[in-house]
């Protein structure tokens, strides 16, 4: 017989804004941007060949009948506007007065975008369709405009954070379906896609100005996620901790253990491929692999490298679940460590000791082909007991290559020499390695190759890690 699940607990934290900007919105005006870009320079250069194209292939369409073609276009087009009208109305009985001016706004931007771009087209094909049925606008050749097309895009673009999936797709289908009564019944011409995307890219800057709904799971949904999954909470709250890419909790259960969660939403694998697509363009070797699939895809990732290096024997926390927490997020959540990473630490607790123990953590990865690749002193942990866990396996990679090794090495080198002076760090650093490992590390210590983090406190300390870098080569 299963067990019953326990009942809600009610978890206190200040409250969320309702309104947010999202890196979601960031990525999609930046995809929309690069296609409206590539739409427009084809258009340039090739739109009479694509023109032709087109209207050859349109051709065949014909084929299902000229009064069956009227009776769609018409009422796709007719159907299209009730929708948008009684959307727009949802909004003002609703008085939700800030989506209402998001969507005129972006409508409008839309209008004008889609106008200016698709100048670069000159139309010279012959309508394939002139509706026979009279039901005023919606009949009419010239239904909908260019300007009109973009202005609908940009409007569901708009509105799509405030939509579930399904009446997303639908809006889509429908969207599309009305561009594609453009083609039917104005001269053929590649200049709908460009209005299409036009509309796209508006509305997605604008929700980058304005913001849209936080979808972002709250605690009380990490805590019913925790619950449902079996791990008996008796507390959460939300932790000031860093832990970026993640908004982190501190729990304890029923039995006194602590316990330490994460929870990722959509936004953070949308910042996740933004950061992938600047070190994609950056002129440098990074090393990194393709991007997640999805968002439970890389929850996932973290879960199993976690799994991973504690099975080959490097202290990091226990994974104790990995739950969805609506509206579209994940929490994963590790037993609690008592203690304090080493960013938060006197320097004259780390010992040689403590920095052996540091490095031997390092060799079993390094032997396993894990590769970390945030080993900033954030991540790195001294607990009560002078025992070394090492934490967030969020950024890391199995079967690593010798490039990434090499980066994990330099990472914490550098990082602990803030800490503990560049003598001691790369000492401790031979005695667990070697001179001829560390020093193949060297061509890794340059500040774009380190994180942000360390990076920083390198500029407020010039030359020291020119100075770390001459002491490793000279190990050889």
């Amino acid at each position: 017989m299963a067990s019953a699940v326990p009942p809600p607990m009610i978890v206190s934290e200040p409250p969320a804004p309702a309104v947010v900007r999202s890196p979601t919105d960031v990525l999609r005006a930046v995809v929309a941007a690069a296609v409206l870009a590539v739409l427009v320079l084809l258009g340039t250069l090739f739109g009479n060949e694509i023109q032709s194209f087109l209207a050859e292939l349109l051709r065949g369409v014909d084929a299902i009948g000229i009064h069956l073609l009227d009776a769609i276009v018409v009422g796709t087009r007719a159907f299209t506007v009730v929708v948008a009208v009684a959307g727009v109305g949802a909004a003002l009985v609703t008085r939700r007065w800030r989506l209402l001016l998001t969507l005129v706004v972006a409508g409008a931007i839309g209008a004008a975008l889609a106008a200016v771009a698709t100048q670069v087209i000159d139309t010279v094909e012959a309508p394939l369709v002139n509706p026979s049925v009279d039901l005023g606008l919606v009949s009419r050749q010239d239904f909908p405009t260019l300007a009109g097309v973009g202005a609908a895009a940009a409007l569901l673009t708009a509105a799509e954070p405030w939509l579930g999936r399904r009446w997303r797709r639908v809006g889509w289908v429908l969207v599309i379906a009305l561009a594609f009564s453009r083609f039917l019944t104005a001269p053929v011409s590649f200049d709908v896609a460009i209005a299409l995307t036009s509309g796209w890219l508006a509305g997605a800057v604008v929700l980058v100005a304005a913001g849209g709904p936080n979808r972002r799971p709250t605690g009380q949904a990490v805590a019913d996620a925790l619950l449902a999954a079996g791990v008996p909470l008796a507390t959460l709250a939300p932790a000031s901790v860093d832990a970026r890419g993640s908004t982190p909790y501190f729990g304890t259960t029923t039995d006194g253990r602590r316990v330490f969660a994460k929870a990722l939403a959509q936004d953070e694998r949308s910042a996740d491929l933004l950061f992938r697509l600047y070190r994609s363009i950056v002129p440098r070797d990074l090393g990194d692999e393709r991007p997640f699939s999805s968002l439970r895809r890389m929850v996932e990732h973290e879960a199993l490298v976690s799994l991973m290096a504690h099975s080959h024997g490097i202290t990091t926390p226990k994974v104790l679940a990995f739950a969805a927490a609506p509206p579209g997020g994940y929490v994963l959540s590790y037993e609690g460590i008592d203690g304090s990473s080493l960013d938060g630490v006197d320097p004259d607790a780390l010992t040689d000791e403590v920095l052996d123990q540091i490095w031997a953590q390092i060799e079993t990865l390094r032997y396993h082909r894990i590769a970390h690749r945030d080993l900033r002193l954030a991540n790195v942990f001294l607990g009560a007991d002078g025992q070394i866990a090492m934490i967030d396996f969020g950024f890391s990679e199995l079967a690593a290559s010798d490039l990434l090794l090499r980066t994990d090495i330099a990472e914490l080198l550098a990082s602990l020499s803030l800490s503990v002076g560049p003598d001691r760090a790369l000492a401790a650093a031979v005695r667990a390695l070697g001179p001829e490992t560390v020093a193949d590390a060297t061509d890794r210590l340059t500040p774009g190759s380190l994180s942000g983090a360390t990076r920083t406190a390198y500029k407020e300390r010039p030359g020291e890690l020119a100075a770390l870098q001459a002491s490793c080569r000279a190990l050889t």
